[in-house]
């Protein structure tokens, strides 16, 4: 496929990795040929990259499915997720940043190959975590820029507000792991 026929949300391979078309750049420098500018996000980093191509170069495009997972368990080679009444693997070594927010039965969406094999997955933005662990509330403290350090079910350690405390229900970004707000009970 020429990179000209790429459009954002797109999947492509590069280098052996897989990245997805954040954005796409047009640029044209006086009489010189047009040259497109693809951002492009790691799956399984997240990282963004920067590539430019000229409109005509021949790219790997990757046909992909999205389907709804739910996360089952680990061990110490694979993440297992439930699709129907089977379950599939995801090697833990490439999706390691993965580990800090799932929990048992979390919805994610599963993104397959052609050939059905699970590729990588993508986590909901937000997502309710329960506080296992955290500090005492101080008196005096304020809302606004008082935080603390809390941990939650997975274990992840993220800086919440002074007003939380265990046992409360809290969404976290899963994009950024920060505390977005309590959940009311």
């Amino acid at each position: 496929m020429k990179v000209s026929d790429l459009a954002k949300g797109d999947h492509l391979k590069l280098e052996g990795k897989i990245f997805e078309v954040v954005e796409i750049k047009h640029s044209h420098l006086g009489r010189g040929s047009a040259n497109l500018t693809l951002v492009l996000r790691n799956v399984q980093t997240n990282q963004r990259i920067e590539k430019t191509f000229k409109p005509d170069e021949q790219i790997d495009y990757l046909e992909v499915e999205k389907e709804k997972l739910v996360y089952s368990h680990r061990d110490s080679q694979n993440f297992y997720f439930k699709r129907d009444s089977q379950l599939i693997s995801l090697p833990t070594k490439l999706f390691e940043n993965l580990s800090k927010f799932l929990k048992p039965n979390l919805e994610v969406l599963g993104y397959f190959s052609e050939d059905e094999e699970l590729l990588w997955v993508e986590l909901p933005k937000i997502v309710e975590y329960l506080v296992v662990e955290t500090g005492p509330d101080f008196k005096g403290s304020t809302v606004q820029s008082s935080y603390k350090p809390a941990k939650i079910e997975t274990g992840l350690e993220i800086k919440v507000p002074f007003f939380i405390k265990n046992g409360d229900l809290i969404k976290v970004n899963t994009e950024t792991g920060e505390y977005v707000e309590r959940v009311q009970k």
